[in-house]
C-alpha cells in the first residue's frame, strides 16, 4: 500500500473536544477504507502566513497513513465539503522510511534544548578565563570599518588605500 501524509488546518473557532472528534472522524475514514494510521496528531494553533477567508490562525493536524489510492481521494472530498477544515494537503511519499525516521515534534524540542553543563575538573576550570562573552550577543558594525579592496578595483585606487 502507498504511504501518504495529510495535513489539514482546522478553523480556530473549533474547541478541543470538537477537534478531537474531527481527528477521530478522519482517522476512521482511513481505517474503514482498509488503511493503517502510522501516526496522527494535533499540532499547536499557529498564526497563518496569510489570511484564509479572513482567518488569521488555525490548528494544524498531521496524519501519516498507508492506504489504497481511493482513500486519499475520499479524504480530499471530505476535506473540501467540511466547514471546519479551511485548508488541506495530501502527499504521497515514495520513501516512507525517511519520513517516519524523523522524531516527532516533542522529541525535536527536547533535542533543541541547551545541553546541561558538564562538570569541569578544578585544574582546568582555573585556567579558563573568568569573563566569557555570550556567542548569542549581536556584534554591531561601526562606520570606521572599510571594505576590503576587491580585485576588480583599478590599480590606482588600490594604491591610494594602502
Amino acid at each position: 500500500m502507498p504511504f501518504y501524509e495529510a495535513m489539514y488546518l482546522v478553523h480556530p473557532s473549533v474547541d478541543d473536544d470538537r477537534l478531537s472528534e474531527i481527528i477521530q472522524r478522519y482517522n476512521q475514514v482511513v481505517e474503514s477504507g482498509g488503511g493503517v494510521i502510522e501516526r496522527s496528531g494535533k499540532w499547536d494553533r499557529r498564526r497563518l502566513a496569510y489570511p484564509i477567508n479572513k482567518v488569521q490562525e488555525a490548528t494544524y493536524v498531521l496524519m501519516y497513513f498507508r492506504a489504497a489510492p481511493q482513500v486519499p481521494a475520499e479524504l480530499d472530498r471530505l476535506f473540501r465539503i467540511s466547514d471546519e477544515v479551511i485548508r488541506h494537503l495530501i502527499i504521497r511519499h515514495d520513501k516512507p522510511h525517511l519520513v517516519l525516521a524523523t522524531p516527532p515534534a516533542e522529541a525535536q524540542a527536547e533535542e533543541a534544548a541547551p545541553p546541561v553543563a558538564e562538570e569541569v575538573p578544578t585544574e582546568v576550570a582555573e585556567e579558563q578565563p573568568q569573563s566569557v562573552e555570550s556567542e548569542a550577543e549581536p556584534v554591531e558594525a561601526t562606520e570606521e570599518t572599510e571594505p576590503a579592496p576587491s580585485e576588480e578595483q583599478p590599480a590606482d585606487t588600490a594604491e591610494e588605500q594602502a
